[in-house]
């Protein structure tokens, strides 16, 4: 195994044991580019430039997470908002940026759960792949550290009209090669996005847009059928990416593989990669945003499934960070003075998706009623070692990106699930007269987190007065759950850990709703939530969008079309030896590792 000293550290890989489909079953294919994420409305304009030095919301209100302020040597924090907090959501689960390096680190070893796949933008949508794309090939918009949106390649992005886009680029930026952007490459990149013949997950993204055209040298235009408020949000992420005409149609097949490599702008220049070893970045020196930190020179990416390689790597010294999703030792790490332990906002549900309402789940009062029976304060202790709290609602804190105060009042409305309610569930059982009947389980038993949620519901389940049978598939199979309709054939609902792109509730909630929902299994496509989508797609004010997005979570609610357990924090583990690291779900779309320097 190659090895990459750190700082007299020797570096070497881990994995999570967590699957692709269980834990990265949000933008598993059938859910990540479905057109589904959907950004804060704008009202068609209200673009904001960024002062030198800083970074503004471009082309929405800026996602109200609160002010953030420097905390010394504990870094960056989310504060207050302003009126009342969720409720149930725990202290210390709120750091941004970890404390600001000292100075150069010459190399660190990153962990991912398996081995990066692919870095191609078109077919990122799970952990390995984005954190290793995002730090290579930018987007049109950054998400940053505190999940805001702000401007990337592009300077702005604003409807000049309802059926118009307009992209403005930023000059100066090259390519690693030190060939120029253009607006050609934007172009190219987006056309990749929403060719179907190459089948990404994101093409449906675009299924309003007529046409994309170089309008300028620098400027971009989408034109749509009708205003849209879905695409502005995307930019942000995978659809947004931007990679170099030239070198991808020189490439080819090998395109975005370890034959084949990237092109791209980002802060970290893909140098190697070796399958079974990872994927090694230099830094960029020609790097155009010169106020991110960039101190650290190399970064390498691997994968290794063994969650004690994990442990052992990171409290020896062999292993400098990871973002793991769940880990048995946190307890253990957050002990040791090898290594430091953040917690920080994500965009993340742990969830049970109904995918059936031809058997035990049919009756709403039913999947109320399985909800209420669940002991999700067991599963935070026992599952994520506290790094989680019970979730009243799929959409967490995390994702209330506008118009923050209209979430927490939401949110705070819902019911208390911190604990069972056993009397009322099972009233509402014998109300819909389904006690005896069987709720069959989707889950797989190769996979740990799975496994213990799995036995809740089912302990949960038979509390009730009904019976649960665990229809358990290997780890490889478990993704056909999300992407074959064969598969959900014997199970009433199975298990995810699904986000939406970026910080807004109508990412998730729109792919639950019918018929153009890529996550509505279950055929839910009542006429009153397919009107709410479209008015909240239509919207043309933050304040109107976000007041539209509570009814359709209350309407989701009330339904129980999901079963929220509980919303995992953003755990990040690392080398006290390196800091500057995000704590939040930044690392899935934005330029976490230019963060990272030195402690």
């Amino acid at each position: 195994m190659k090895r990459i000293r750190t700082k007299g550290i020797v570096a070497i890989g881990l994995a999570i044991a967590t699957s692709l489909a269980a834990c990265g079953g949000a933008d598993a294919p059938p859910q990540a580019g479905t057109g589904t994420t959907e950004a804060p409305s704008t009202g068609g304009a209200a673009t904001t430039e960024a002062p030198s030095g800083s970074e503004a919301p471009v082309g929405t209100d800026a996602p109200d997470t609160g002010d953030t302020g420097d905390t010394g040597d504990t870094g960056t924090t989310v504060a207050g908002a302003g009126g009342e907090g969720p409720a149930g959501v725990p202290d210390g689960a709120g750091t941004v940026l970890t404390p600001a390096p000292t100075g150069e680190a010459e190399s660190a070893v990153w962990a991912v759960y398996r081995e990066t796949a692919t870095i191609d933008p078109l077919y990122v949508f799970d952990y390995p792949d984005n954190a290793a794309m995002a730090i290579a090939c930018e987007s049109l918009l950054r998400q940053e550290p505190d999940l805001t949106i702000g401007p990337g390649l592009a300077t702005s992005a604003e409807y000049v009209s309802p059926t118009e886009l307009v992209i403005t680029l930023r000059d100066g930026v090259t390519f690693w090669d030190g060939t120029p952007l253009t607006a050609a490459d934007v172009v190219f990149s987006l056309e990749r996005q929403r060719n179907p013949e190459l089948g990404g997950f994101y093409g449906a993204v675009f299924a309003s847009v007529e046409s994309i055209e170089a309008t300028g040298d620098l400027e971009v235009t989408i034109t749509t059928t009708a205003q849209d408020n879905a695409i502005i949000g995307e930019l942000s992420g995978p659809v947004g990416a931007v990679v170099q005409q030239a070198f991808t149609e020189a490439q080819g097949p090998n395109f975005a593989t370890a034959a084949g490599g990237v092109m791209c702008t980002g802060p970290y220049q893909l140098d190697s990669w070796v399958v079974g070893e990872g994927l090694t970045f230099v830094r960029n020196d020609s790097y155009w945003d010169t106020s991110l930190p960039l101190q650290l020179q190399e970064i390498v990416i691997r994968g290794v499934s063994d969650e004690a390689v994990l442990t052992s790597g990171l409290l020896t010294g062999e292993i400098d960070g990871s973002y793991p999703i769940t880990l048995s030792t946190l307890d253990q790490l957050r002990e040791s003075d090898a290594v430091n332990v953040y917690e920080g906002p994500s965009l993340g549900i742990a969830a049970f998706i109904v995918s059936s309402f031809d058997g035990a789940l049919a009756d709403a009062r039913v999947r109320r009623a399985i909800s209420m029976a669940l002991d999700r304060q067991g599963l935070v202790d026992a599952l994520y070692k506290g790094a989680a709290y019970p979730a009243r609602a799929p959409a967490v804190p995390g994702t209330w990106g506008f118009e923050r105060q209209t979430f927490v009042d939401a949110w705070n409305a819902l019911p208390d699930v911190s604990t069972p309610d056993l009397d009322e569930a099972k009233a509402l059982v014998e109300e819909a007269g389904a006690s005896g009947q069987t709720v069959r389980l989707g889950m797989s038993s190769e996979l740990t987190p799975l496994a213990v949620q799995a036995g809740e519901f089912q302990r949960a389940i038979e509390s009730i007065g009904m019976e649960a049978e665990l229809v358990s598939v290997s780890a490889a199979n478990y993704i056909n759950f999300f992407i074959d309709p064969a598969a959900r054939e014997e199970i009433d609902g199975f298990f995810t850990v699904n986000y939406p792109n970026f910080a807004d509730p109508f990412g998730l909630y729109a792919t639950m709703i019918g018929p153009d929902g890529s996550q509505a299994y279950n055929g839910y496509a009542d006429p009153a939530a397919i009107d709410l989508v479209e008015q909240i797609r239509t919207a043309t004010d933050p304040a109107t969008q976000a007041q539209l997005e509570v009814e359709l979570q209350s309407l989701i609610m009330d339904e129980m079309l999901w079963i929220p357990i509980v919303a995992p924090t953003n755990v990040l583990v690392m080398s006290t030896e390196i800091t500057g690291a995000p704590a939040t779900f930044q690392y899935m779309f934005g330029p976490w590792a230019a963060y990272l320097g030195a402690a």
